[in-house]
This record gives structure tokens, C-alpha cells and sequence, in this order.
């Protein structure tokens, strides 16, 4: 599996962040059921932390979808 996601990224030319250590203790993800719940995640980026602030109100739809990919992106690392 890991063999196919890697070269997945590598298709759609996305190169995964450094994984960052954790500040604090917590539980990092919850299951329930088919759902998956996660904690502790922020938009991390190769300049520090990015896009502080709300979507509708620092920033527009656009911006708030590129801080959920480079949350998404920081899970996946």
C-alpha cells in the first residue's frame, strides 16, 4: 500500500512536509465507526505556522481551501 500512495503523491507532484513533533500530549486521532477524528492539526508550513484566522472573515473560500490541503497534507506526513 505504501508503494502505491507514494507514487501517487509523486503522479499529482506533491511532496510531503516534514512531519512536525507534537507540542503537547493528546490523542492524536479518535475512531468511530467508519469516521476517524483528528486532533492537534494546523496549518504548518515551510514558513512557520500559515493562514491564522477564519474563512469568511481573514480570509476568502480559496485561502480556506488551501489551509485545509496543508492540514491534509501535514496528516498524511
Amino acid at each position: 500500500m505504501t508503494g502505491r500512495v507514494d507514487n501517487r503523491l509523486k503522479e499529482l507532484d506533491i511532496t510531503l512536509p516534514k512531519p512536525v513533533t507534537p507540542v503537547a500530549n493528546y490523542v492524536p486521532f479518535v475512531v468511530s465507526g467508519n469516521l476517524v477524528f483528528v486532533s492537534g492539526q494546523v496549518t504548518l508550513g515551510p514558513n512557520g505556522l500559515e493562514y491564522v484566522g477564519q474563512v469568511g472573515k481573514d480570509f476568502d473560500v480559496e485561502q480556506g481551501k488551501a489551509a485545509a490541503r496543508l492540514c491534509a497534507l501535514n496528516v498524511i506526513a
